[in-house]
Parts: C-alpha cells; sequence; structure tokens
C-alpha cells in the first residue's frame, strides 16, 4: 500500500513539475481555494453541526462574541456585556453599525435589493428559531422566555442556572444572527443573508460554492476594511488524489487535515514539513481540542458476555499498547499521546493518572482471567490503521481483536442507538471547557438523546457535574474536574488514544491565516 502510494506521489510530483501555470503572479482578483471533500448540506446557521457546515456559516455571520487566535473571547456585533451578580443574567449592548447583506426581502420593490441594519430583536428571532432545530441544546440552559430586547442596541439572555462557560458557548455558530424577513420567505439554507465579511454568490451541486466580499462588512484593522480577499471558491473534490494535485498545481490554497497522501508527501517524522516543500508552502498547526479514544459501553457488554465486562480485561487494554508509537508511526508525531483522561492536556489544569505501556501489568491483570479473550471493535475505514496496530498489540498477550468495519452512517446510527459493546469514538470540543466532555458521560445524557454513548452511569459523577456550574472559582472547578476524570478512569469505560493536533498545509501566496485549537476557519484578515 505504502509503495503504490509512493509511486502515485513520484507521478504527481512529475506532472507537477512538467505544468506552466495559466496564473498570472499578481492576480488581479483575490481569490481564495478551498475544498471540502464531504460537501456542505446547509447554510443555515442552526445547521451548523460539522465542521464543513461550521467554516462555511463562519464566513457569511457573526454572532454577539467570538473567539481570538488565543481563545479569548472578544466582542463581535456585541460591543460589551454585563453579567448579574448571581451569574443569571446576561447583558449585552450591540454596535448600532451592522448591516445584513442585500436581499430583495429587505425591500418593497422586489426588483431591487438592499439591506437593512442589525437590531437586538433579530437575535430574538435568532435565538428562538434553534428551539426546533437540532441544535436545540445549546439553548437548554437559556429560560424560554429569557431572550429579549430591551431595545434595537440592548439584549437580555436570562438563564435557568449559573453556566461558567456560558459565552463560550455563544461563540458558536448556531447563535448568529439572521434576518427574519429573508428565514421566513425563502429556502435560507440555500440562500443565506448574513451579516459576515463575505455574502453567498452561489453554489453549484458537487462543483463549487462561492462567496463573494461583502464591501459593507463593519470591522476593519489598522484602519483597513475587511475582508482582504475579493472572493473565496469552495470545490467538493471527494478524490484524495484530485486534491492533491490541485494543491500543488496551485488551485487550492489551503488543504486541512493530515491525509495518507499528503503524509507521506509533504511530512518528515518529526511532523514538520520536508525541506524540498519549505519554500513552496506554509505548515499551520496546533494542538487541536479532540481526543480520539475507543469507548465501551459496559451495558451493552454485559449483555453480549463480552470480555470487556470484566475491569480487569478493561484494564488490561489500557495498558497493552503504546501511545506514543501511534502518534509517532501513524500520525507522523502530529498529535499527543493520551496518557491521561478524555480531556485534552492543553485544556486540563490538573493530573491525573491515566494508562501507560506496561506488559507486566497486563500479564498480572490477565493472569487469573478465567475468560475467553475475543472481543470485538467497531470502526470506519478511515481509523483501520491504529485499529490494526492495536490488534497486533493485543495479540502479544494473547488477546484476539476482531475489527469489524461498518460504513460510516451505518456506524454512527449504531454507536449513537447502543448497537456496541466496543467502538471507535472522538470527541472535537463545542467549546473550550472541560465540562463539554464530561458531558459525554452525563447520565441523563444517554444516547440517543444524547453524547453518552458509553451509557455511563455513575451518581456521585452526575453529583459532581451538576455541582460544576455553580462553581466559578478555576481552581475549585478544575478540582471537580478531577475528581469526574478519576472516576471516568477508575471504571475503565474509555481507552484513550491520542489528543490530536488541527493541520493546514497552506500555499506560500497567503498571509495573515490564523489557526487555534477549535480550528475554525476565519478568512477575513486573511491577504493573497
Amino acid at each position: 500500500m505504502i509503495n503504490k502510494l509512493n509511486s502515485l506521489i513520484i507521478l504527481l510530483l512529475f506532472l507537477f513539475s512538467c505544468k506552466n501555470s495559466s496564473k498570472t503572479e499578481n492576480e488581479t482578483v483575490k481569490i481564495f481555494r478551498y475544498n471540502e471533500s464531504t460537501g456542505i448540506t446547509s447554510l443555515d446557521p442552526i445547521e451548523s453541526s460539522n465542521k464543513s457546515n461550521i467554516w462555511a456559516v463562519n464566513h457569511l455571520f457573526n454572532g454577539l462574541v467570538e473567539f481570538d487566535e488565543n481563545l479569548e473571547i472578544i466582542p463581535s456585533l456585541a460591543k460589551k456585556w454585563y453579567v448579574s451578580s448571581n451569574n443569571l443574567k446576561y447583558t449585552f449592548i450591540l454596535r448600532n453599525d451592522v448591516f445584513f447583506h442585500d436581499s430583495k426581502f429587505f425591500s418593497k420593490s422586489k426588483n431591487t435589493k438592499t439591506s437593512r441594519a442589525v437590531v437586538a430583536k433579530d437575535f430574538v428571532y435568532s435565538f428562538n428559531r434553534l428551539n426546533n432545530s437540532s441544535g436545540h441544546w445549546v439553548r437548554n440552559f437559556i429560560l424560554e422566555d429569557g431572550v429579549y430586547a430591551e431595545n434595537d442596541t440592548t439584549l437580555i439572555l436570562e438563564l435557568k442556572q449559573p453556566f461558567p462557560s456560558f459565552l463560550s458557548l455563544l461563540t458558536m455558530k448556531y447563535f448568529s444572527v439572521v434576518p427574519h424577513e429573508v428565514v421566513e420567505n425563502s429556502d435560507f439554507s440555500r440562500n443565506p443573508i448574513g451579516t459576515g465579511p463575505f455574502k453567498f454568490k452561489t453554489w453549484k451541486d458537487n462543483v463549487k460554492m462561492v462567496l463573494l466580499k461583502n464591501n459593507n462588512y463593519f470591522e476593519k484593522i489598522n484602519g483597513e476594511d475587511l475582508p482582504f480577499l475579493d472572493a473565496i471558491n469552495i470545490s467538493f473534490l471527494k478524490s484524495e488524489e484530485s486534491i492533491f494535485i490541485n494543491f500543488i498545481q496551485g488551485d487550492l490554497d489551503l488543504v486541512s487535515g493530515l491525509s495518507p497522501i499528503f503524509k507521506e508527501a509533504f511530512l518528515n517524522l518529526d511532523g514538520e514539513l520536508n525541506n524540498r516543500y519549505k519554500n513552496k508552502f506554509k505548515l499551520y498547526k496546533t494542538p487541536y481540542l479532540n481526543t480520539e479514544y475507543l469507548a465501551i459501553n459496559l451495558q451493552k457488554c454485559i449483555f453480549d458476555s463480552s470480555p470487556l465486562m470484566e475491569k480487569k480485561m478493561r484494564d488490561a487494554i489500557n495498558y497493552s499498547f503504546d501511545r506514543k508509537k501511534i502518534v509517532k508511526y501513524l500520525k507522523n508525531n502530529i498529535g499527543y499521546p493520551a496518557n491521561a483522561g478524555i480531556v485534552p492536556s492543553i485544556l486540563a489544569n490538573y493530573s491525573v493518572n491515566g494508562f501507560e505501556y506496561k506488559p507486566d501489568t497486563v500479564y498480572d491483570l490477565l493472569i487469573d482471567l478465567n475468560i475467553e479473550k475475543d472481543i470485538t471493535l467497531y470502526t470506519t475505514s478511515s481509523y483501520l490503521d491504529i485499529c490494526e496496530y492495536l490488534q497486533s498489540s493485543f495479540s502479544n498477550f494473547g488477546i484476539n481483536l476482531n475489527i469489524k468495519v461498518e460504513p460510516s452512517s451505518i456506524f454512527k446510527q449504531k454507536a449513537s442507538e447502543g448497537e456496541y459493546c466496543f467502538f471507535r469514538a472522538s470527541w472535537i470540543a463545542d467549546y473550550p471547557d472541560p465540562e463539554n466532555y464530561f458531558s459525554l458521560f452525563y447520565s441523563d445524557y444517554k444516547s440517543p438523546n444524547g453524547p453518552n454513548k458509553t451509557h455511563f452511569s455513575n451518581n456521585r459523577f452526575d453529583e459532581l457535574y451538576n455541582s460544576s456550574f455553580y462553581i466559578h472559582g478555576k481552581n475549585e472547578r478544575d478540582s471537580l474536574f478531577k475528581l469526574m476524570e478519576d472516576l471516568i478512569l477508575n471504571q475503565s469505560t474509555i481507552v484513550p488514544l491520542y489528543y490530536d493536533m488541527a493541520l493546514r498545509f497552506v500555499s506560500k501566496d497567503i498571509e495573515g491565516l490564523s489557526i487555534n485549537p477549535m480550528n475554525l476557519l476565519s478568512l477575513k484578515k486573511v491577504k493573497k
């Protein structure tokens, strides 16, 4: 497989070296091009539940607040805000110079397009739309009638209970402001009108999407109007080979993630750009709030009489492989060994005793375990290389790992419905707070009605989880989080693998691109 991949790379690079680019060095129109191989399903903020949708929505819409490169919360459409002493009432003072993109629905004459200013009532409308959407859970902490406008520039949000990370939650694209006139009179998911640095132009299924510069955008930097780019072109190539050759030929400015072909062609074993490409491309990488792990649904394991119903077996598999080797050899050092718990090390301000490679401990755990050591792991094809490494490592201790590869759609459904005892899992933070990771183990959030796919249930854990919302002191919250992490690890209900990194290969012609641990793509400050 590797030899075939290397041969393909050599061929593509040869074609690249022979290609005469039709582009001039200084394009008159500055177009940023990137690809979404999984496609985009909607441009409506209330359907921004995956990376490709979130990135596109971020170009088109704004919310009250946003993150900077360091995950510090900064103003967006809200100039400032106040929080009541009981942490239940948030008052936002809005900008009065923000306008929606032009639309015929703002005009009395349907033959012309015009705009209008954003007012606080637009946020009331936008937040209330979430009640009947797939993202309805983000409103769980807000009172049913707790969103209202005092005037055009003052928005009030009232909470059911304190939520220390409420401002972080509001950075999610679900909370973008939208105009009721357009939503109620069009197919908004395919004809969006927002306030963002770019505005929608066209969308051709399976071909491309084009967004144009918003010349009426409100933000400036050093006195210059944003954005600097004239347009964004998003293609929908599915073939890794096509993406690769388009990138090296300059037809794409950005490729995100670590596919096998890019790993082999561009990275050395230390996870850095190979010397031959340093003058042609840039590599952006940062710790990513994504934990990759194996999940164990103990209730299903007991029902199936799986060896994993035994805690000694669950502990044994956690100690039976080297996480450092996974990161070094399978990830080219793009990531960090998950030798702690579910929360990535960049976010965990506490230490826990996780799992490391300990062969002697594995033998000690298994010596008195007189059961058949045959277990089945369900996964998708994307993670087969790691699963095969685990299979080899487990076999050294007499543990037979059967790997069942499922189509992604079926895998997702069955994992959510509790059909698997042992399965591949990951969690990308919705917002940067450990609480978001611990929601995966809260009893009331058992799937399919919540993110708890292991169906973990522990009364003490639930008490600690609920208590964390009422404690705002950082040290006190961290102490609670450590206790919660210990409870999860003591039950060995997960097998942490690695903490991920966000990775971007970028054209040398691009300047001003930033990257943060939430891996959100912002192009408003980018120059080409």
